[in-house]
């Protein structure tokens, strides 16, 4: 399906094309290298193409959330070998299974779409995103979020599902928690329990993170109340 890295004139059709499905995002009917598509179609081509652009991303992330009634998972399945890896979809189905309060069909729905897919080589998702061993691209290969890591990439960008709030989704697992809080400390030295869990967008609790820290060798607590910090042990 996907006809080498899409240009900017790529990316700006497909936006508009989304757009026309319901998707919240807008594009301009630039040309391209692609015919007429079924909307299944055109959501497999976008998975792929959303390597390249996390922005296109999380615009897919929010697209299966709110337009999942109106797309025919067969037809998405269908379109599975005709894409170059398929298990985007199965990443955007993670990030909406971790969330809460999914009737019993969105969520048959979201684990349809993963069934009889196995994890890529561990490789990272956005191609092109980040410096060849800079530092973004460290932080992503020591911290992923789960989501992506569960079919084999890296990447640490929690896609937006409310535009508005700027809401995202997305978790860490304790080993990429715990490269956080280790990195953190170098380079801070001492920090406060809100500057750990600012470091996760607020995504764990604080009974979550007194564990973390609690259990993370050479870490340890000096004061007490307001006037706590914890620092790397000498």
């Amino acid at each position: 399906m996907l006809k080498g890295t899409p240009t900017e004139d790529h990316l700006a059709r497909m936006y508009y094309e989304l757009a026309k499905h319901g998707a919240a995002s807008a594009g301009e009917e630039k040309a391209w290298p692609y015919g007429e598509m079924s909307q299944s179609e055109l959501f497999c081509l976008a998975a792929d193409m959303s390597r390249y652009d996390p922005r296109l991303f999380d615009v897919l992330v929010s697209f299966l959330d709110r337009r999942w009634g109106a797309l025919d998972p067969l037809a998405i399945r269908s379109t599975y070998a005709f894409m170059e890896t398929p298990q985007t979809i199965a990443v955007m189905a993670e990030f909406l299974l971790g969330r809460q309060g999914h009737p019993d069909e969105k969520r048959f729905f979201f684990e349809y779409l993963q069934k009889g897919l196995a994890p890529v080589p561990l490789q990272l998702y956005y191609h092109y995103l980040y410096r060849p061993g800079g530092e973004l691209m460290m932080r992503a290969a020591e911290a992923p979020l789960q989501e992506y890591k569960r079919w084999g990439f890296l990447a640490r960008e929690a896609p937006v599902l409310d535009e508005a709030g700027r809401r995202t989704v997305g978790s860490r697992d304790a080993a990429s928690r715990r490269n956080i809080l280790v990195r953190l400390l170098e380079e801070r030295k001492r920090i406060r329990m809100v500057d750990y869990l600012a470091a996760l967008d607020f995504g764990i609790s604080r009974q979550q993170a007194l564990l973390d820290m609690r259990s993370t060798k050479g870490v340890r607590l000096t004061g007490r109340g307001p006037g706590a910090r914890w620092e790397r042990a000498a």
